[in-house]
């Protein structure tokens, strides 16, 4: 949110150098009080807000409500509600305070003043860049969406151009027995099923400051750096707040397909290799034996009848306290071309819990 307003706010700064540079405006001729650096800092200011405002309601209402409809018509809808923003902010906020000296507001001249204002050539400039502007505000974030929460800002600083090492987490969450739901429902709603269960899952991604990086079939790939993954146990917070979030919607699902699901989830860390890859479609692509570890501890959830399985390795950086999460030790697995074994934990449930919440499966 302080990002859109940061950037509505250099364009407010750079807006009015322009109707300096234009000299004989209508604005210039509508008042006699006109003067630079007031104008400068005022219209600097009110571009700040109404960025501002325009950053709340779309960041916090209009993106969520967004997402369940096709781009085209979000784009159009939001780029429309930010424009009446703007012109609700910049058109007769600023106008009021510039151009009067009386603090009656119903006062004739100021309406007049108010009305010959809004229908000056420098208005119609103001108001064609402030849709400008806020249709590249929702193109900015439908593209920070596509590439997830701060990974775009990482390829424009050309963070991957070369690839890198990094510590991550990693967490592979996937739905449990999709082929047979798939089968019994048809692939067009079990499409529709994934579809929802992705946006449902969303919101405890972003909460717990996770990136994803891929969704591949029924399964989608989360990954934290080591400082925000640890902090606050954010990397095991967020499946179990994955499983809150469903529970919450399974009149939902009921009603919709019949059934709630459910899914299971591997966590690992370690060193990765991170770095650009692709011609035509450029992604960042994560590499190392980490990753395949994740999928690896995954796949065993149903071997050992539990949803979460995370490696010793990891459970010994989190340093839960006892009150917040009971691990559980359930085994070892050794991996394909590897003499070093990796020894699995879970987590018991806890009615003192109120992140354990236990998923519906209905027939």
């Amino acid at each position: 949110m302080l990002w859109v307003a940061l950037v509505w706010t250099i364009f407010g700064f750079l807006d009015a150098l322009n109707t300096e540079a234009m000299s004989n405006t209508a604005l210039l001729q509508a008042t006699e009080r006109y003067q630079f650096q007031p104008f400068l800092l005022l219209n600097t200011f009110i571009w700040f807000i109404s960025g501002f405002a325009s950053g709340f309601a779309l960041i916090f209402y209009l993106r969520e409500s967004g997402r369940s409809k096709y781009f085209g018509y979000a784009f159009l809808r939001n780029s429309i509600v930010l424009t009446l923003i703007h012109f609700s902010i910049h058109g007769i906020v600023f106008q009021l305070i510039r151009q009067t000296n009386t603090a009656n507001l119903g006062d004739q001249s100021v309406v007049y003043k108010t009305l010959q204002w809004l229908g000056s050539p420098y208005y119609t400039k103001s108001l064609v860049m402030g849709y400008i502007i806020a249709a590249l505000t929702i193109v900015a974030l439908h593209v920070n969406d596509k590439f997830g929460p701060g990974m775009l800002r990482k390829i424009l600083l050309g963070n991957y151009y070369q690839p890198v090492q990094e510590e991550r987490i990693f967490l592979f969450v996937d739905m449990k027995s999709s082929t047979t739901i798939a089968e019994k429902m048809g692939h067009l709603r079990f499409h529709s099923l994934l579809n929802d269960f992705f946006r449902d899952i969303t919101n405890p991604i972003l909460y717990t400051s996770g990136e994803v990086l891929q969704y591949v079939g029924d399964e989608v790939v989360i990954s934290w750096t080591m400082k925000k993954g640890i902090h606050k146990a954010n990397c095991v917070r967020c499946f179990y707040e994955m499983q809150t979030i469903i529970h919450k919607q399974s009149e939902k699902y009921k009603d919709k397909y019949g059934l709630v699901p459910e899914f299971k989830g591997g966590l690992h860390c370690g060193t990765v290799t991170a770095g650009e890859i692709g011609v035509i479609k450029k992604d960042v692509v994560f590499s190392g034996d980490v990753v395949n570890t994740t999928s690896r501890i995954q796949s065993l959830c149903n071997e050992y009848n539990v949803n979460l399985l995370l490696s010793k390795y990891l459970l010994d950086k989190l340093h839960l306290p006892p009150s917040d999460f009971y691990p559980k030790r359930v085994g070892m697995i050794e991996l394909k071309g590897k003499r070093q074994k990796v020894e699995l934990y879970t987590f018991e449930e806890s009615e003192k819990n109120q992140l354990f919440h236990p998923i519906l499966e209905l027939g």
